[in-house]
């Protein structure tokens, strides 16, 4: 089994500073928000898996991707799609925050549901972290209903829709938090 200093200089070796500060952001997010129980691995800037997200966990290695573009100017931003102006080790932080939310559902057994962002473990650590975040947001799973005689993702009333769920923590955060 490789250890998290291991696995931190690898990171560093092939990423330079971002690569490190990965591994000790993870370390403080784990510690921070998960009592430190999830087990470290590799964590990879490049493309995330058809290039469609700014993060992604990959249970069959326990590796999470980072997109490469969530830090500028490491990494040059033209062509970026999410719109993002201020990319930042604080908007970083808070992509490796929800991919490590889907590590430690993974590695405590895992989810039943129909998305790994619409099920009871999902929303349970989001409304968690929320809290611990100061965040006045609710996570419930998402259902379907019949609305105007049409079948719907339906989110209740005060609740984070699927694409907000999908997003957290970024998507709850205010609009100047990354200027900051």
């Amino acid at each position: 089994m490789t250890t998290f200093a291991e696995l931190k200089k690898e990171g560093a070796q092939l990423f330079g500073e971002v690569g490190a500060w990965a591994f000790d952001e993870w370390k403080r997010l784990n510690e921070t928000y998960f009592n430190g129980k999830n087990i470290a691995g590799a964590i990879v800037w490049g493309s995330t898996p058809k290039g469609e997200s700014l993060g992604y966990y990959s249970v069959t290695e326990n590796l999470i991707y980072l997109h490469k573009h969530l830090m500028r100017p490491v990494y040059p931003t033209s062509g970026i799609k999410w719109g993002m102006r201020h990319l930042n080790k604080k908007f970083a932080s808070d992509v490796l925050l929800h991919e490590i939310i889907h590590q430690t559902i993974h590695q405590t057994g895992g989810w039943v549901g129909e998305t790994s962002h619409n099920n009871e473990r999902f929303v349970e650590e989001v409304d968690r972290i929320a809290k611990l975040l100061g965040m006045d947001v609710r996570a419930k799973v998402i259902k379907q209903e019949m609305i105007q005689g049409k079948v719907t993702w339906h989110a209740e009333p005060g609740c984070l829709t699927l694409n907000e769920l999908s997003e957290f923590p970024y998507s709850s955060r205010p609009y100047n938090y990354y200027y900051e």
